[in-house]
């Protein structure tokens, strides 16, 4: 499952004047762009490629390009771009986003729609219990009796980011301290489901649901979904609102589109008539805190406690 390769697939990284504009998670890049293809038949329609995070990627995408509908991963660069809102972004067609994993999350600016997510989930090696009673709530993890027995996903993006921030949100500097002193280490979630694929064996491994399930197949492994939910890291979407953005959504919302994401990348979708096959209900951080000025601030001073 490496994805360093899929910034080309379908060569459309390229195409600046493209109408669609997308950076989705790499499972699902391939039968996405597919997908696409059948629909549009054009492929110079779209500019599809790997997630991009940080703080500028949207702001360094829109210099150069226009697009009509924009899909992204990274929120942090692109929930508080001030090109968004100067250039008159908004919900097209978001009724058709309304699946009931969902219904809570609804943007009350208006302005995005939640079109799919990746939630974080948790999987036990029951061979490390040692006593200890399996964590319940994703908030367990900040428990004392789990210290130096937990490893993150560390793969270079916001994951860790939105951990980090759902942990501060609730319980300060305190609980990313308490998280901290649990921590073994972090660790791609492709190096996490192999087999000793980490020196050290953890209790709790956070990772990703399309790699957790995976992982859970292996002896002695269980998945938890956490009881107050698995928190999620939102690929959201925005659109002006003209004719060519709303033809555009018509077809990424529809039932076909979600279920790519949702069978592809086990990547719950906010279309309507998905089954999303969820083992418990999802956790959003809230789009008070999203849209909080200084949340690249935020994600910023958690990195240095937990890294530092």
């Amino acid at each position: 499952m490496d994805c360093e390769l899929n910034n080309t697939l379908h060569f459309t990284i390229d195409n600046t004047e493209a109408k669609l504009l997308g950076r989705v998670p790499c499972v699902i890049q391939l039968p996405f762009q597919d997908y696409l293809d059948s629909e549009f038949k054009d492929r110079s329609i779209y500019n599809i490629a790997l997630a991009e995070f940080g703080g500028d990627w949207a702001t360094n995408l829109l210099e150069k390009m226009d697009p009509d509908v924009i899909i992204g991963a990274g929120i942090e660069g692109l929930v508080n771009n001030n090109e968004i809102e100067s250039r008159g972004y908004t919900s097209i067609n978001g009724d058709m986003l309304s699946n009931e994993a969902f219904s809570e999350f609804k943007d009350p600016k208006g302005r995005f729609d939640i079109f799919s997510c990746i939630p974080l989930v948790m999987v036990i090696d029951k061979t490390q219990a040692n006593g200890r009673k399996i964590p319940e709530k994703f908030s367990d993890v900040l428990s004392e009796e789990y210290i130096k027995s937990v490893v993150y996903p560390d793969d270079g993006h916001m994951l860790d980011g939105i951990i980090m921030t759902y942990i501060y949100k609730e319980y300060g500097d305190d609980g990313l301290i308490s998280f901290k002193n649990n921590v073994i280490t972090g660790a791609h979630p492709s190096q996490m489901i192999k087999p000793g694929g980490l020196e050290k064996k953890p209790f709790i491994m956070l990772m990703p649901w399309v790699f957790a399930r995976l992982k859970a197949m292996q002896p002695n492994m269980e998945l938890v979904w956490p009881k107050d939910g698995a928190p999620i890291l939102p690929i959201v979407v925005t659109s002006k609102n003209n004719a060519s953005a709303k033809k555009i959504t018509e077809v990424l919302f529809r039932k076909e589109v979600g279920d790519i994401f949702r069978n592809n990348g086990f990547f719950p979708s906010a279309a309507n008539a998905v089954d999303n096959k969820l083992l418990g209900k999802l956790r959003f951080i809230g789009w008070d805190y999203i849209y909080r000025s200084d949340l690249l601030e935020i994600i910023t001073h958690c990195k240095k406690i937990i890294e530092g």
